[in-house]
């Protein structure tokens, strides 16, 4: 792999320097010098004094620091080597090459729980920030306008205690784009705004912009098709020393009737420390919301938050910062891409330090993917994942085994469980699908529980977009001869999920023995809709976790059941009926590229 070049370096560096290494950053107005600060293996009170703009501390349980010397690094320690509960050989060669290329994390099944309905992920989220003590997490497209309750949660948290630290990154478009409601604040951005004013020392709010729209193309494209040209979309919201990773935003759907996936971590601050870190290395490359700025600070780098003219005398002084005068706010993918290169692979270099831990019996590997920055780990790391399910399969299929005598039936093959609310599968992923001989289960939205159904405008079209795309996934299944079959479980099973009156935004990948059917021992959860938009437009992180645990083992199992108890097949009459007709003006959005936005 080319080596970053040195500017990259040095800007990874200074976001991630170590223990009682003094924080060196550029210093818009706003921003005050930052402080020395200590890791909580010398501060166990908890009481780490961080840099205004840059909270980096690690309290990782071995005491590390995010990027350690390169001789620490090199050291042979004695460590466990992480494996993947499968007996064919192949999945021990993907643990050893996820961990050669990603961040590897371990941790005991009975500190790892999944929920299942986004009550309990509102009930759990307002859990930990009241009892949040050192530094609540943030990280989403975005807050709904109507989430006072969430809002005035983090409030009453920053009042009582004097050293929490708060970080919020949202996207830029989603965040600032104005309700038409009068109920609430006008934006996301305005919803915020009065934490900034209390508790501006102590609360940070980032936007990021996908560098993509710019040029003319920036001056014409409506306010709400601005996200077609990518968004940030990582969900991860940690406390103290809690982690949920989800696919699940902030607002009253989310909360209420809209199904998705959720996995909290009760107690894994090595990897908070990482989520952090990424999150103040994004911050680079973020406006910085302010509710004042100073007259120091350049009008060059300066936007005024768009405000209805009703509440200009509230918020009129309130603005948008750009941190970084040297980089241009639609020019920073080559930075930004070197700068996560190198910072994944200083993690990457710290893996040794954390495999010491002899109580772990499950492995996660954090993969970024963010297309407009030329970052894929995610379409390198599953890849390589449906290679290994395809290799495992055809050992599985051409040698008799033991236990049953059959073909096919052998403890070596693997079910692959695929789910997305928005079914435009990623062109290779469809490939693997399609051309692999394991089985596979997939669950894709019914028009009526996709998202932008009933809406107004273009957005209307998107189911039809998704049925056209569905529909010629179906034909190639036709085509390939892999339409499911129930006698043998073999080919892919296509169905649809539908609850009334609810939402599906679930998405995420289950790998499980064939035969006998057993409970899932690695899965893919996060953000990625496994989209091509996901792929190649959207700001994504998502996690590779492979488990031993019997309990952590079941609780994926009965995740799959779950969403499972709420699908129909899909078949051939299916796209035959009056309900999937296709417009003729969703047929040439389509063909236009859009597919590539949905």
């Amino acid at each position: 792999m080319a080596r970053p070049p040195a500017f990259a370096l040095r800007a990874c560096q200074e976001i991630t320097a170590g223990p009682s290494r003094i924080v060196r950053q550029p210093t818009p107005a706003k921003w005050i010098r930052a402080k020395r600060f200590k890791s909580t293996e010398t501060n166990p009170s908890g009481t780490t004094s961080y840099g205004k703009r840059y909270d980096i501390s690690d309290s990782s349980a071995a005491g590390q620091s995010p990027l350690p010397s390169p001789s620490s690094a090199s050291k042979p320690p004695s460590t466990l080597v992480p494996s993947i509960p499968h007996a064919h050989p192949a999945f021990t060669e993907l643990a050893n090459t996820l961990c050669g290329t990603l961040p590897c994390f371990g941790a005991r099944g009975d500190e790892i729980h999944l929920l299942s309905s986004p009550e309990e992920f509102k009930t759990l989220l307002l859990d930990m920030i009241k009892r949040a003590k050192r530094r609540i997490l943030i990280s989403s497209l975005y807050i709904g306008v109507e989430e006072t309750e969430l809002v005035e949660a983090i409030r009453e948290a920053l009042e009582r205690r004097p050293q929490l630290r708060v970080t919020i990154i949202l996207d830029y478009h989603r965040a600032t784009r104005l309700s038409n409601s009068g109920k609430y604040a006008p934006s996301t951005a305005h919803l915020l705004l009065p934490l900034l004013a209390k508790f501006g020392d102590r609360c940070d709010v980032w936007l990021f912009r996908s560098p993509k729209l710019r040029g003319l193309l920036e001056k014409i494209v409506p306010e709400r098709y601005d996200e077609g040209w990518g968004t940030w979309h990582g969900k991860w919201y940690g406390v103290d020393d809690e982690v949920v990773i989800s696919g699940a935003n902030l607002a009253g759907s989310y909360f209420t009737n809209r199904q998705d996936r959720y996995i909290h971590f009760t107690s894994h601050p090595s990897l908070l420390s990482y989520l952090t870190t990424l999150t103040r290395l994004f911050s680079h490359y973020s406006y910085y919301l302010t509710a004042s700025p100073l007259p120091s600070v350049s009008r060059n780098h300066l936007v005024s938050l768009p405000s209805p003219p009703s509440s200009l005398q509230f918020f009129g002084s309130a603005s948008l910062v750009w941190p970084q005068p040297s980089i241009h706010p639609r020019g920073f993918g080559r930075h930004a891409k070197a700068t996560l290169t190198a910072f994944q692979r200083n993690w990457r270099e710290s893996n040794p330090s954390r495999l010491r831990r002899v109580d772990v019996d499950t492995w996660f590997w954090p993969v970024i993917q963010a297309g407009v920055l030329g970052m894929k780990e995610e379409e390198t790391a599953l890849g390589r994942v449906f290679d290994t399910v395809k290799t495992a399969h055809q050992t599985a299929l051409t040698e008799e085994s033991p236990a049953s005598n059959e073909k096919g039936k052998g403890k070596e093959g693997v079910a692959v469980d695929l789910t997305s609310g928005y079914f435009g599968l990623y062109k290779a992923y469809k490939r693997a699908v399609v051309e692999s001989p394991a089985p596979f289960r997939l669950i894709a939205a019914s028009p009526k529980a996709n998202g932008f159904y009933g809406s107004a405008g273009l957005s209307r079209l998107i189911p039809e977009g998704y049925t056209l795309l569905e529909s010629r996934f179906w034909a190639d299944l036709v085509s390939r001869g892999r339409t499911w079959q129930a006698i043998t479980s073999r080919g892919v099973r296509l169905r649809e999920w539908e609850k009334e009156g609810w939402t599906y935004h679930a998405k995420g990948i289950w790998l499980s023995p064939a035969e006998p059917i057993g409970h899932p021992f690695m899965t893919f959860i996060g953000s990625s809709n496994l989209s091509t938009r996901s792929l190649q437009l959207d700001t994504e992180l998502s996690l590779l976790l492979s488990t031993s645990s019997p309990s952590l083992r079941r609780a994926l199992g009965n995740e799959v059941k779950s969403l499972d108890k709420h699908a129909t097949d899909v078949s051939g009459e299916t796209w035959q009926s009056e309900d999937r007709r296709v417009s003729f003006l969703a047929k040439v959005l389509v063909a236009l590229g859009v597919e590539g936005m949905l």
